[in-house]
């Protein structure tokens, strides 16, 4: 196996999954100095790696790189501070379930050879699909990806299921909360990070759907959110 890219204490790595989110990678305590737009010829993007992870169901799938000589994936150029090496190995949890590879990139600066990080062959299988949470993380790479791209990866199948809120079924998230998933529908979560900004704390996803239950079995209309959560509460229907 090649030896990383070193300059001057950096490496360069291409990231072309929920790295793509500086947040993810000052989550995860690795370091960069800079970040760019890169191209990575022939592969071709697919979310074939499997998850197995403990919360998560067995059809999610993460990002991973495969050969394809038609192929173009794009993504984010770090030049990383060396010595957080460690770091991205143990969040990518090398070498069990990716290994590490070495890569020519397509960037402003060149062709540029840059570590990245490709799924073992044995934590692979077909018919996966990305959480709605996991595809956001990419997308928050927009400034380094062309629209046509961006807009790919958009409309990109994600996973469906039951809402724990509205029990509807669709495009869910997942929500970590008292150390349990759950999954919850966009308009759900929009509306339980309002009311609970409107009661000066968090709900819980127990309460929010307690609430949706509660409007749709009485009908009642309320003309503003606050009036809706002191009904809730005088009614009992969530704590104080």
């Amino acid at each position: 196996m090649a030896a990383p890219i070193k300059t001057a204490n950096v490496m360069k790595y291409f990231a072309y999954g929920s790295n793509c989110n500086p947040a993810i990678m000052a989550k995860k305590r690795v370091e960069f100095t800079s970040r760019s737009r890169g191209t990575l010829n022939g592969y071709r993007l697919l979310f074939n790696k499997m998850a197995l992870r403990e919360r998560l169901p067995n059809g999610i799938g993460f990002a991973n790189i495969n050969d394809d000589p038609t192929g173009t994936v794009e993504g984010v150029v770090y030049d990383i501070v060396d010595e957080h090496l460690t770091r991205l190995d143990e969040s990518e949890r090398y070498p069990e379930h990716y290994t590490r590879t070495i890569v020519t990139v397509e960037t402003e600066a060149g062709p540029t050879e840059c570590l990245t990080y490709q799924a073992q062959p044995d934590k692979i299988a077909d018919g996966l699909v990305p959480s709605r949470n996991y595809l956001n993380h990419i997308l928050a790479g927009r400034d380094f990806l062309s629209k046509q791209y961006f807009d790919a990866l958009d409309q990109s199948q994600t996973y469906t299921g039951e809402c724990a809120c509205c029990h509807s079924h669709g495009e869910v998230l997942f929500l970590i909360e008292s150390d349990q998933a759950f999954t919850i529908c966009q308009p759900c979560r929009e509306a339980k990070s309002i009311w609970g900004d409107t009661r000066g704390r968090k709900l819980t996803v127990a309460e929010a759907g307690a609430v949706i239950a509660h409007v749709k079995e009485s009908g009642e209309t309320y003309h503003s959110l606050l009036a809706l959560m002191e009904a809730v509460i005088k009614q009992r229907v969530i704590d104080p």
